[in-house]
Order: C-alpha cells, then sequence, then structure tokens
C-alpha cells in the first residue's frame, strides 16, 4: 500500500533533482545563490598569453633604448658587433640587441628627457 503524500514527495524531489540537474537552483531573496557564484568563475585562458608576451617585447625595447642612451651608439655598437662575432648563442644576443629603429627612438626621447 503507497502513501498519496509520499508518491507527492517523491515526484517532488524528482522535479527538484532535474532542476539541479538543468543547473538551477531555488535563490532565496537576499542571498547569494549559484547564479551569483556562477558568475564570478574565473575566465578560461588563452592558449598563448599575448599581454604577457607584449609585456616583455615592450620591456626588452625599453631597455635596448636605456642602454643605447647611456652608453651611446658607438660604444654600443661595438658591444653588439663584439656579441657577433662570438658563439652562436651570443649572435642570438647580437640580433635582439641590434640598434632598431624604434630602439634608436626610445633613446632619443630617455636621452631628451634624462639629459
Amino acid at each position: 500500500m503507497s502513501d498519496a503524500g509520499r508518491n507527492t514527495f517523491e515526484r517532488r524531489l524528482a522535479r527538484i533533482d532535474t532542476i539541479h540537474a538543468e543547473g538551477g537552483a531555488f535563490e532565496a531573496e537576499g542571498t547569494l545563490g549559484r547564479q551569483w557564484y556562477d558568475s564570478h568563475r574565473r575566465k578560461q585562458r588563452r592558449a598563448l598569453p599575448f599581454r604577457a608576451i607584449a609585456m616583455l617585447f615592450i620591456g626588452a625595447l625599453l631597455f635596448k633604448g636605456a642602454l643605447l642612451a647611456e652608453i651611446g651608439p658607438e660604444r654600443y655598437n661595438g658591444r653588439v658587433s663584439a656579441l657577433a662575432n662570438g658563439s652562436a648563442l651570443e649572435q642570438v644576443g647580437a640580433w635582439a640587441l641590434q640598434a632598431d629603429a624604434p630602439t634608436q627612438w626610445i633613446a632619443g626621447q630617455l636621452r631628451a628627457a634624462l639629459y
């Protein structure tokens, strides 16, 4: 023999389980419910951290410009050419540290601001 109240209760529990499985939940007024926690989850990250790579690139340009402004173009180019005559790793460093147009512009701006 089954109780009518028990059947109603079981149906209600099944309905609540379905709602929970679909991502819904009861949210009382004035409480932090599931919707609040779901909206504050961390965003998915990109495969490559473009912002970090850009900041490293800008930092390297500023560093090269500061070196060029401090020691002057003759000494800077002399040191880069000395690196170019070294090992393979030093040659890569010479390629990265060559005084290109953005580096020269940054050095000119720093020289004007500091000296």
